[in-house]
């Protein structure tokens, strides 16, 4: 009885004088019902299942299934094992496999035990891959008589042929067969490699050839007398490698039709698209980046070796020489012109440059020319194509510049100062009724912290003060004549003074009152109105030669030196006077912008030692330490007469023969060579804290006491040198100027000798 899928074979008993039951009741009372599974490629074979009564073995049944069934089935099969009525329930089943026909080779056994109405399951190892009807040799007694199930020309059936396979399973390949000398070809190109004995294969099958001389037996591409081609490889067999092919390529890096050789690549095939094989003789460019330099090019003149010969611009041998035009003064050469195809002459007109020594951008007007060539540097300190500066050594001076007022020509106009500004006058002569005597000698001018009041003061006694502007001078002189009405209006004499005294220096208090100090040691304060001529004189009677004082927690203090080289502290009040220290040096200028740091100048006893120049460190209350500067590059004979500090590290000093020294903070000091060897008498410096970028801040001025027809003069020292003006040429009579005094706004006092007072600006 079969069913789609299975195979069941039913073994029917009859039982006499009984009904006969139906197949479903034998099997559900008799049967076992069995599972087997196998491999399906299993379709020439048999499966024979023995069924044994397990109480009594000698009863049994056997059951088949030949191949005319499994080739027509698919696993598993579904079998039914029956018994006998007299058997025992439990029964001992055996499912064998056996190879091609049920009397073949048994390739696998399996035994169940089992009880009637209950199923088994059984796997029976069959397998036949490659369908050929014999089954895969499983080891020991399994499996069948194929010794290589995967390949359909082996099994036990067949007859051995040349193929180096065991095809009739016996143990051997190729056994029997006749031998002869051949060659393996592993490549399958028809010539062999390695010389060996072998049976002439079948039909189909390679591997083997009769010719042998193969040099690469795993390369098809590869053979005797075979076309050599550029594939990097011996195709020919006869020893060289891509024989007769150019296997150079060349880059054409600037597209200009030329090869660089340097570019070289050594392959079969093209590298890329700027890559291509050189013709036959063809020239190598010699400068691959440049289109411009080609074997045969026409030569250019471009510096460049445009036809690659090996020279460059050979075609124009007069190129470099040197060259000169009739209206140029500088020299040239010989060079290319635009269009590259000739040389010119290249000589151009100079660039003219100017000095600019103070360095405010404009040259010398008055300066000679430089006239620098194409192949020379500019001097340092020059400038080109500008040249208005009226004034070279003074930045405050420059063509352009604006004007301010200052008594300098600053827009270099003609010497014109201060136009159109009106700065309330210009430098003069001070017209007052107590200043107009040529009895007066005018010592020494100081000024007050907002500009006024201004005292001058001198020898015999003379004292007179401007307290504001626009006011006539008051006076306070020893023995001038007194008149109720000036003629100038000046107010009348007052005789509030303190006898016949030579003033030498003063210094004006925050109040307006004057500080004097004179030869003999004298010394004074004047209020303006009334005076205390005490406290006399110092401790010793040394002319008195510099003075500077503070204000502090409304306390003041002053300093003063004398001929002698002594300084004192003097604090107005009982017992004034503290000696600081005594040098043997003479003192004849002095100067501070704070206590704690003075400056003194002067000269050394005998006055053969030259000029001497000593800052003193000031504690507080307590004693002064000098230290003694040097003075370079050399020193000069006579005495240092003046020193004035603008800053903290700026001064300068002057004295006898023209000397005049500057102070940058160290313990070092400048010479500057005045214009002529006349002796200096004051200096100040304009220094404005106010504004850093003022172009007059280090800048000194000076008066000197020459007499003999030209008389004292003003002078203005900038850091570059001498500058001019402020002018007082033709406001002078033949006398000697002894002072000088600045405002911090730039105002400027004067005196001299006969009375004469100047004044900066003056209505």
């Amino acid at each position: 009885m079969s069913r789609m899928g299975r195979l069941v074979v039913v073994s029917l008993l009859v039982l006499g004088g009984c009904s006969v039951p139906s197949l479903e009741d034998l099997e559900a009372e008799r049967g076992v019902r069995i599972t087997v599974d196998y491999s399906p490629s299993f379709k020439t074979g048999c499966i024979v299942m023995r069924t044994q009564d397990e109480a009594n073995p000698a009863n049994f049944t056997e059951q088949t299934v030949e191949s005319s069934a499994l080739s027509r089935q698919t696993p598993p099969l579904e079998l039914r094992a029956l018994r006998r009525g007299d058997w025992s329930k439990k029964v001992r089943v055996t499912l064998t496999a056996h190879e091609q026909t049920c009397a073949g080779k048994a390739v696998d056994r399996v035994e169940l035990v089992g009880e009637v109405g209950r199923s088994l399951a059984a796997v029976l190892a069959t397998p036949d891959v490659d369908g050929d009807g014999y089954v895969a040799t499983l080891g020991g007694s399994r499996g069948g008589t194929d010794c290589d199930d995967g390949d359909v020309r082996t099994n036990p059936s067949l007859p051995e042929i040349c193929d180096d396979k065991d095809n009739n399973c016996v143990g051997g390949a190729d056994e029997g067969l006749t031998r002869i000398a051949m060659f393996r070809d592993a490549d399958g190109d028809g010539v062999g490699g390695e010389a060996i004995q072998h049976c002439v294969p079948t039909s189909g099958v390679w591997g083997y050839a009769t010719t042998g001389g193969d040099c690469r037996d795993d390369d098809p591409a590869v053979i005797p007398g075979k076309t050599d081609v550029c594939d990097d490889k011996d195709n020919n067999c006869d020893g060289a490698t891509d024989e007769g092919s150019d296997k150079n390529w060349y880059q054409d890096g600037d597209q200009d039709g030329s090869l660089s050789v340097a570019t070289v690549k050594v392959q079969c095939g093209q590298p890329d698209a700027s890559y291509r094989q050189r013709f036959q003789s063809e020239a190598f460019d010699c400068n691959d980046h440049d289109g411009n330099n080609t074997p045969g090019r026409v030569e250019s003149c471009d510096n460049a070796d445009n036809n690659c010969d090996g020279n460059a611009d050979e075609v124009f041998p007069t190129k470099g020489t040197s060259c000169n035009l009739p209206s140029v003064s500088c020299a040239g050469t010989w060079a290319c012109t635009g269009d590259q195809v000739a040389v010119e002459c290249n000589a151009r007109a100079p660039r003219l440059f100017y000095p600019d020594r103070d360095g405010d951008g404009d040259g010398d007007q008055n300066a000679t020319v430089d006239e620098v060539c194409a192949n020379e540097t500019p001097q340092v300190g020059h400038v080109e194509n500008v040249h208005g500066d009226c004034d070279d050594v003074d930045p405050a001076a420059r063509s352009g510049l604006a004007e301010v007022c200052d008594a300098i020509d600053n827009n270099c106009n003609a010497g014109v100062s201060d136009e159109p500004l009106s700065c309330g006058g210009t430098l003069r002569d001070v017209v007052s009724y107590h200043l107009s005597s040529d009895s007066q000698d005018w010592r020494t001018v100081a000024v007050g912290q907002g500009g006024y009041p201004v005292w001058v003061a001198g020898r015999a006694g003379k004292l007179a003060v401007r307290k504001a502007p626009n006011l006539k001078f008051e006076s306070f002189s020893y023995g001038d004549t007194a008149n109720p009405s000036p003629p100038d209006g000046s107010p009348p004499l007052n005789t509030n003074h303190c006898g016949d005294h030579n003033w030498t220096v003063s210094w004006v208090d925050s109040a307006g009152s004057v500080y004097l100090g004179g030869e003999g040691g004298w010394v004074t304060k004047h209020s303006g109105t009334s005076v205390v001529c005490a406290p006399g004189t110092l401790p010793t009677t040394d002319n008195i030669t510099g003075m500077v004082g503070f204000e502090s927690g409304g306390v003041t203090t002053l300093y003063v030196s004398n001929s002698g080289g002594h300084l004192y502290r003097w604090v107005p009040g009982p017992n004034p006077f503290t000696e600081l220290h005594n040098n043997n040096l003479n003192y004849y200028g002095f100067h501070a912008l704070r206590e704690e740091f003075l400056l003194a100048v002067g000269g050394g006893t005998g006055g053969g030692s030259g000029q001497k120049i000593v800052s003193y460190a000031v504690t507080a209350g307590g004693p002064a330490t000098p230290s003694t500067h040097t003075l370079i590059p050399n020193n000069v004979g006579g005495y240092a007469t003046a020193v004035w500090m603008g800053d903290a590290d700026k001064a300068c000093a002057v004295g006898d023969d023209g000397a005049v020294w500057r102070w940058d903070g160290a313990t070092t000091w400048d010479k500057t060579d005045a214009p002529s060897a006349f002796d200096f008498t004051s200096v100040v410096m304009r220094y404005d804290t106010q504004n850093p970028q003022n172009p007059l801040n280090e800048q000194c001025y000076m008066v000197d006491k020459r007499t003999g027809g030209t008389g004292g003069r003003l002078h203005r020292l900038t850091p570059y040198g001498w500058a001019k003006g402020p002018d007082l040429t033709g406001s002078l009579a033949n006398v000697p100027l002894n002072d000088i005094a600045i405002t911090a706004a730039g105002d400027l006092w004067i005196v001299g000798e006969d009375g004469r007072v100047f004044h900066y600006p003056e209505p």
